[in-house]
């Protein structure tokens, strides 16, 4: 049995300045929208694809570059994220036979960030909510999934599920 794990995440801004401690970085998850045909006279009812829902990410902070956070908090500039984890893979007698990198790049705009929380003896937790606008993530040298609504991109794993459409639509 080959048991696999991608641990760790670290964030930085524009993909070279390092943002921050994380304590959770919640991806988005990618959910595919459909709409519900009745043909007549059929039996019933099916639900063809229709496109895919708005993506949103969360980040909980400990800390943070203050600089940089000018322009990752502000709501009207789009920033570039990079997420970089490592992907371990473990043989069946329990020891690591392979590490490869799991590396994000995200295109985000804030929609809301808090001021933190404060417990005693504890950091604050600093909670940030963001729209996604573009998301590519690759692993080891694999594009597993491409992302991109503003320019009408989606591939998973390798295949561009919307080139057709965009040939059609002169894009």
């Amino acid at each position: 049995m080959i048991l696999e794990e991608i641990r760790e995440g670290v964030v930085y801004v524009n993909g070279t300045s390092y943002f921050g401690a994380t304590e959770t970085v919640k991806l988005p998850e990618i959910q595919f929208r459909t709409n519900e045909r009745k043909p007549t006279g059929g039996i019933g009812s099916l639900e063809l694809p229709g496109g895919l829902d708005k993506l949103e990410m969360e980040i909980g902070w400990k800390s943070y570059d203050r600089r940089l956070a000018r322009s990752l908090f502000n709501p009207r500039v789009a920033t570039s994220l990079q997420i970089r984890s490592v992907k371990r893979v473990f043989d069946g007698a329990g020891g690591v036979s392979s590490e490869v990198a799991v590396v994000t790049h995200i295109t985000v705009l804030p929609k809301s960030f808090g001021l933190g929380e404060h417990k005693g003896g504890e950091a604050i937790d600093v909670p940030t909510k963001f729209a996604v606008h573009a998301i590519k993530q690759i692993v080891g040298n694999e594009t597993l999934v491409d992302i991109d609504v503003i320019n009408q991109i989606f591939a998973i794993g390798g295949e561009d599920l919307l080139s057709n459409l965009r040939n059609i639509l002169g894009i």
